[in-house]
């Protein structure tokens, strides 16, 4: 009888455990990577989804406003666009009302920089009575400036408005300008006239 028994030596065995590890560990890590890798865009994504939404709001806003003045508390009026160089209150049209609630068309809204974030403020009523409660909703969460411009008849751009006292005029253009962390700079010049 032939006393050779066919088969891997030890060493042999120990070689492919060996390789097989490193392979698996290659693996491993490129999964990984590719994990990351897809997160991180998903992510950006998501931010780059959330600004162009937060662009688009503030852009159908400001092409939507209606040159009334609101009534407010104690007796006061303002302007139909009352503009500083943080922050803007103005009215619009086109509310819609679905429900058919008994309303109207227009709404008083704003724009401001709170902290770190975007905020959109409207009310309820567009004549505000003492007892009319604003309703800040956070369009975006991190930003690191926003400011505004207003441009007038003769072409002109003003850190205020209304000039004067002018509550019913509204300007040529508006320029906003979002510094975001992520994307940098947004500019938006939006003629309304």
């Amino acid at each position: 009888m032939n006393g050779r028994v066919r088969g891997y030596t030890l060493v042999e065995v120990l070689v492919a455990v060996v390789v097989f590890g490193i392979l698996s560990a290659s693996a491993y890590v490129a999964l990984d990577a590719l994990s990351r890798a897809a997160s991180g865009h998903r992510d950006r994504s998501e931010d780059f989804g959330a600004l162009q939404v937060a662009v688009a709001r503030l852009d159908a806003d400001l092409r939507q406003l209606a040159a009334r003045p609101v009534a407010a508390a104690a007796g006061r009026t303002e302007p139909a666009l009352s503009g500083q160089p943080r922050s803007l209150s103005a009215t619009r049209s086109g509310w819609s009302n679905p429900a058919d609630v008994k309303r109207s068309t227009l709404q008083r809204f704003g724009w401001q920089m709170a902290g770190s974030e975007l905020q959109r403020i409207r009310w309820p009523v567009t004549d505000r009575v003492s007892d009319s409660q604003a309703m800040t909703e956070t369009v975006l969460p991190e930003i690191e400036s926003l400011s505004f411009s207003y441009r007038d008849d003769t072409g002109g751009w003003q850190e205020r408005w209304p000039p004067g006292e002018a509550l019913a005029r509204l300007p040529s253009a508006i320029e906003v300008v979002i510094d975001t962390r992520r994307f940098g700079r947004v500019r938006r010049v939006v003629v309304l006239k």
